[in-house]
């Protein structure tokens, strides 16, 4: 109908032959609509057997009333991760800055469209829901009602009836005679009524048949007598899809007719459509059917094809027989999945392997080869697109069980890639899967099968399954020592034992890892030189483990080196170059240099932002370490901020007790007892420490260090006589497990000293200030901010001991070198003048 059209719309254009169902769609118009602006309204569900029209009905729909609404979006809905990539679309399109193909930028879109202030007139259409039932129910349940003013309706299309009362079912039949009898003699010229009913009941008035009928009448211009002759000497076998055997039956004859005469007209046609039927039944793109393994494929049946251009002539064929839909607007072509199963059909089991074959060769040629990482194209943003053009087709043409090496490569592909969007879950299952699959087909010690266990390995880790991971990488590394001779400098060997190391790490062997990284660092060295892409990460990794083992300065030295490495590589803006800078930025701040640590941060949430997902993983780490950066400089509100938005997302995302969430909300707590709300600060971290306790153990370092922060925001809630015992026992278990040089092991006796200060134990405080001193002027020298506030804290313990000028003498040392070095109003200044008594929380790093 006229109007104005949506501000929002990507539905595919309008099929002109559309024909019919008014009753059906003034239906659905009168259910989504309810019975009035504040009425209920059900999301709508059309569901039929395959072929019926259901998603021509939709199709209609959408531009038949598309005046309604202010937004529209069609959303192919076959699989889950199809369904969060296109929402994730809608969000960009709102200009959301929401992200692309995540969970987080899907959720953004829905509550934006349940708010209805920018959009309050929409229509979302599911179109192919696999499960309706499991997909249907959680919606709005996982946003909430709609609210009355929203216009907002859900319409989608499904091949069985949901049994969830929470939406409102449709049957979308066969066409009756009128309706097929006006198709037939719309789209044939000439064809009379009575000969157009006897084709109809011939093909059942199924749609999709009897579109196929109409198309081929079309082109051929055979007469109806001869049609019906031929169809009823058909003996196409039954399709198992589903539907009626009489549908099947004459379906299969339509089908057959058509690729009979399609055979005579174009024998590459015919390729096309076999090749076709074992991508995805979703569109396939253009530089898939144009690629170099498709010309290959169908140039034995077209000597023609040897000028590319004439491959449109072909594809057209297809096009005009009604057996393929192509959309110049989306630049794919689309074969609808009862013909694709007719054709696999009638192909023999060598026929369907060869056509696979195909498939697979198409698909590990449009493996992306361009940009600043060949090598590793997953980890580069800007090969994202074209990965995405393949995910669709991976299941549906068996690319698991494929011979062919580059092809399956592409299952490992994708399984990186949802690691680096951050769908760790459906990673890890994913893998899992993989696994069991090749362990079968291609045996436990396959280098393939390895190099899937060991993305899996990289899923469990990233989930804080870190003892599942160890495992797993130790078993990989046994079997590669076995298969590499010499295996102690191969690449492979060197890689697989830096995942190990990143497990150590995880499980609190920091020592471990460290020896590991550095052996790691030195072969890779070794075998690439300086600045190669494997050298840089194992520069990355030993950094991380320097700082982690208390030498933020030499994770300094290595970090800048990997930082301008990596920019000249790969670029500054490219996502590994980012992180190692965000890396660099917490060496900066472990040295005490928060202001440049701050600044820095904020180029890197910006590039990572602009590069990745707003909110993926490595953006909201960045984020939170900012927040770090600026309380530590004496901005705890903007900090509180900045940790408050990453926690829930982190929370949202992955749980409560997933790495990220914990160390944000240990890093949260530290906010809320910056800005006045140590209450708070203590119930948030008792929560942190119990999921550390959970996941990691009682011993681990994190747990403990988080009971560390315990024990501060105890005593600032004035809790001193409830913590000296925790503060004592943290203390101790921090010198075994990481030694009595260790930062954190220096933070907890500055810590247990303020215990003992209150408690009015001068003579303890004294004593534990001056090993904490003495520790931190060996690693970090006379002016970083962790000793001045151990000689603020000692002097208020001299104080109370009654030793006046050794205390205003250790005062006086604090004041001028803390207004000069961080600001006269910076808290530790602060403290020094008013005789306050400062604590270290310890921050959690990231493994």
């Amino acid at each position: 109908f006229p109007g104005n059209a949506p501000r929002v719309w990507n539905v595919r254009p309008r099929n002109t032959w559309f024909t019919g169902r008014t009753d059906l769609l003034d239906r659905v118009r009168d259910q989504l609509r309810g019975d009035s602006r504040s009425a209920q309204r059900l999301p709508q569900v059309l569901y039929g057997l395959g072929g019926v029209g259901k998603t021509q009905v939709a199709l209609e729909y959408a531009h038949r009333f598309r005046a309604d609404y202010d937004l529209v979006w069609w959303i192919e809905a076959e699989r889950p991760d199809l369904v969060v990539a296109s929402l994730a679309q809608l969000a960009a399109e709102m200009d959301l800055r929401a992200g692309d193909v995540v969970a987080e930028a899907a959720m953004a879109a829905l509550k934006e469209l349940w708010r209805g202030e920018r959009y309050p007139r929409w229509l979302l259409i599911f179109d192919n829901v696999e499960d309706p039932d499991a997909a249907l129910r959680r919606l709005p349940d996982a946003i909430g009602p709609l609210p009355a003013s929203v216009y907002g309706h859900l319409l989608a299309t499904c091949r069985n009836k949901p049994a969830t009362p929470k939406v409102e079912s449709t049957q979308v039949e066969v066409f009756d005679r009128f309706e097929s009898v006006e198709h037939l003699t719309w789209r044939v010229a000439g064809l009379p009524a009575e000969d157009a009913d006897r084709v109809a009941d011939a093909v059942g008035d199924l749609p999709l048949a009897v579109e196929v009928a109409a198309a081929w009448l079309a082109e051929t211009a055979t007469p109806v007598d001869a049609y019906l002759r031929q169809l009823a000497e058909q003996s196409t076998s039954v399709l198992s899809l589903g539907t009626p055997q009489a549908y099947g039956l004459r379906f299969g004859a339509t089908w057959a007719i058509s690729i009979s005469r399609l055979r005579e007209e174009s024998r590459a046609a015919v390729r096309l459509l076999e090749i076709c039927s074992f991508f995805s039944a979703e569109p396939v793109s253009m530089r898939l059917i144009g690629s170099d393994a498709m010309f290959d494929a169908l140039l034995p049946y077209d000597a023609d094809l040897r000028e590319r251009y004439m491959l449109g002539r072909v594809i057209q064929t297809l096009n005009r027989f009604a057996l393929a839909k192509v959309d110049p607007a989306d630049s794919s072509i689309q074969v609808h999945r009862l013909v694709q199963a007719a054709v696999r059909d009638e192909l023999s089991a060598e026929e369907q392997t060869e056509a696979k074959r195909v498939v697979h060769r198409i698909l590990a040629q449009a493996r992306p080869t361009e940009g600043v990482d060949r090598d590793d194209p997953v980890n580069d943003p800007k090969s994202w697109p074209a990965f995405e053009l393949i995910w669709p087709h991976l299941n549906a043409s068996g690319v698991a069980d494929s011979d062919d090496p580059r092809a399956r490569e592409l299952m490992i592909d994708r399984i990186r890639y949802l690691l680096r969007r951050g769908e760790l879950e459906s990673a890890r299952s994913f893998g899992a899967e993989l696994d069991r699959v090749w362990t079968r087909r291609l045996g436990e010690d396959a280098l393939q099968t390895l190099n899937i266990r060991f993305e899996l390995a990289n899923a469990l880790r990233a989930q804080g399954r870190y003892q599942e991971a160890l495992a797993l990488d130790e078993d990989i590394l046994a079997r590669q020592q076995r298969l590499f001779h010499p295996a102690d400098d191969h690449p492979t060997v060197l890689v697989v034992t830096g995942s190990l190391a990143a497990d150590l790490r995880a499980v609190g062997r920091f020592t471990e890892a460290l020896e590991r990284d550095l052996w790691v660092y030195r072969g890779m060295r070794g075998l690439f030189g300086e600045t190669h892409r494997r050298t840089l990460t194992a520069a990355h990794n030993l950094a991380i483990d320097y700082r982690l083992t208390g030498d933020s300065e030499a994770a300094r030295r290595l970090d800048e080196r990997t930082v301008e490495r990596r920019g000249m590589l790969l670029g500054d803006d490219h996502p590994y170059t980012l992180v190692t800078k965000a890396n660099l930025a917490q060496d900066l701040r472990e040295t005490g240099e928060y202001a440049v640590s701050g600044e820095v941060l904020r180029e890197v949430v910006e590039g990572l932002r602009r590069v990745l997902d707003p909110h993926a993983p490595e953006v909201l780490r960045a984020a939170k370490s900012l927040a770090v950066s600026l309380r530590r400089a004496g901005h705890p509100h903007e900090a509180m901020r900045l940790t408050t938005e990453a926690y829930e997302r982190f929370h949202d995302r992955y749980g409560p007790d997933s790495p990220d969430t914990l160390a944000c909300g240990v890093s949260l707590a530290a906010d809320l007892a910056a800005t006045g709300a140590p209450g708070r600060a203590l119930d948030l971290a008792r929560r942190m420490l119990h999921g550390y306790r959970g996941t990691l153990g009682e011993s681990h370092p994190y747990s403990l260090a988080c009971r560390a922060n315990v024990v501060v925001h105890l005593r600032e809630t004035g809790g001193a006589e409830e913590a000296v015992e925790d503060a004592e026992e943290v203390r101790e278990r921090l010198e075994r497990a990481l030694g009595p040089q260790h930062p954190f092991t220096l933070c907890a006796a500055v810590n247990l000293a303020n215990v003992y200060g209150d408690l009015g134990r001068a003579d303890l405080a004294e004593r534990w200030e001056y090993v904490a001193l003495e520790g931190l002027l060996d690693k970090l020298g006379a002016w970083h901010p962790d000793v001045l506030v151990c000689r603020s804290n000692l002097a208020v313990s001299l104080r109370a001991a009654g030793r006046g000028d050794e205390a205003a003498g250790m005062r006086a040392a604090v004041i001028g070198p803390a207004a000069e070095r961080l600001g006269v109003d910076h808290p530790i200044a602060e403290a020094a003048r008013s005789w306050r008594r400062l604590d270290r929380d310890i921050e959690i790093q990231p493994v």
